[in-house]
């Protein structure tokens, strides 16, 4: 059961139901389709001019090689999507927008979680573009992988910063993250 409290409840979405939890945790991280990875593909664009000198070396990136975390949700994750699938909530300074399970599949596809950031999951914004992000490189400890914290126009392992050791201290923690 979720118990964590938080000050402000802008948006509680329903919680998810039994069906929907399965059918998430099931397909979250499956094999990139042809359609996903065709989409991906479609929206690659060189971002150089013609008359660059970086045109010619511009590479589109390629997903067939893209693969989603195996890992399995930390309980205290799925616990929070029992509460809520999704939502907009604040603690103190810090806000999160959270995906529900129909959007976090396509969230870190859009912002091309495998490529920048290979076994990370996004699993939230803070509403200033920065993604709340599980970092499942290595198992869980205790049941919790930590939560990094990473800007959308600089997604990078080396560019992201801890956020904490749980889900549930990232909820509970009240102070901002940026620097």
């Amino acid at each position: 059961m979720w118990n964590i409290y938080f000050e402000h409840q802008f948006v509680k979405c329903p919680s998810v139901t039994n069906e929907q939890l399965s059918r998430f945790l099931n397909t979250w991280n499956i094999k990139l389709s042809e359609q996903e990875s065709y989409e991906i593909k479609e929206r690659q664009v060189n971002p150089f001019s013609k008359s660059s000198p970086y045109y010619d070396q511009y590479k589109p990136l390629n997903p067939v090689s893209w693969h989603l975390p195996q890992g399995q949700f930390p309980d205290s994750y799925i616990h929070f999507l029992k509460y809520s699938n999704g939502g907009e909530f604040q603690n103190g300074e810090r806000y999160f927008q959270f995906f529900d399970t129909e959007d976090l599949r396509e969230m870190n596809l859009a912002y091309e979680l495998p490529e920048y950031m290979p076994n990370a999951v996004s699993f939230g914004m803070d509403g200033r573009g920065n993604h709340y992000l599980f970092d499942m490189r290595e198992e869980k400890r205790n049941n919790e992988y930590p939560v990094l914290f990473s800007h959308s126009g600089s997604l990078g392992y080396d560019d992201c910063r801890h956020a904490a050791n749980s889900f549930i201290e990232l909820c509970t923690e009240t102070w901002e993250l940026y620097e």
